[in-house]
């Protein structure tokens, strides 16, 4: 406040004239602070070949998470954690048969008893928007040039990643055509933007809608379903090592378990390790 001003005041308070104290940030100054984790890094945005549009996503994105985050910890589901997947990426690490659900089961069954000794309850998410609130910044729109589109899909989940996920190796049978396939003309597709948190970067999921009214995430072409298994073996793994370290909050929780689910899928490794 300037030197002029506090004089005005000082004179309206001896002459016993009230005013009303206002805050006002300093020109320059920095706005208020959000909580953490509240917005992406950087502006959340489609790549080119997509338009930004309200196509009313939101519900069925955070049913997706929650989805997939309940299938990671649930015994016997790993091919039901894969069902989450877009349908190539689906059946691509569906051809992997050595899973051992035995030994995920065995990390699980852990899992589920530290919880429910923490928390009291069993892991179900009964409010998808009490975890899944302002702090996930969620872009929908739709496919625009599907030309274009195919070498910017999905987004490199992690930012300043040196290329795209599309451009990587088109390992496994999904060639061009059936990339092609997922984006079709005004196809319905959304990014959700995981903050940094749990010891976890943050983590940009690329869902895509399919009929009737499901959303899926969508993966690199060079993902199989040998790294997803030993990712999530690995990130469960972590999880379950690691219980003093689980956040207080039920709803904080599940993020923590949903954070680690996408990571697993995108092969973002274990808090500490190199990768």
């Amino acid at each position: 406040m300037s030197t002029h001003a506090k004089q005005w005041l000082a004179a309206l308070a001896a002459a016993g004239i009230g005013v009303l104290a206002l805050t006002v940030p300093a020109i320059g100054a920095d706005p208020p602070a959000e909580s953490a984790g509240a917005r992406p890094s950087r502006p959340l945005a489609l790549p080119p070949g997509f338009v930004a549009k309200n196509i009313n996503a939101e519900s069925g994105v955070k049913t997706g998470l929650v989805k997939l985050t309940e299938r990671a910890v649930t015994k016997n589901d790993f091919n039901s954690f894969l069902a989450e997947l877009a349908k190539q990426d689906k059946e691509r690490a569906r051809e992997f048969k050595g899973a051992d659900q035995d030994r995920l089961n065995g990390i699980i069954d852990q899992i589920q008893k530290q919880w429910k000794a923490k928390y009291g309850q069993d892991f179900a998410i009964s409010d998808k928007n009490l975890v899944f609130d302002r702090q996930f910044a969620i872009v929908q729109g739709e496919v625009s040039d599907p030309a274009v589109a195919i070498n910017n899909w999905p987004v490199a989940p992690v930012a300043g990643e040196a290329v795209t996920a599309a451009n990587r190796s088109n390992a496994g049978n999904e060639g061009k055509e059936e990339r092609a396939a997922k984006l079709t003309k005004d196809r319905d597709v959304a990014i959700v933007a995981f903050p940094a948190s749990h010891k976890l970067p943050e983590i940009n999921v690329s869902m895509i809608h399919q009929l009737p009214a499901f959303w899926r995430v969508d993966l690199p072409n060079d993902r199989t379903g040998e790294q997803i298994f030993n990712d999530l073996a690995a990130h469960l793994t972590y999880m379950r090592d690691h219980e003093s370290q689980w956040p207080a909050s039920t709803a904080d929780a599940y993020r923590m378990v949903a954070h680690h689910a996408v990571a697993a899928l995108y092969g973002v490794p274990v808090p500490g390790s190199k990768g």
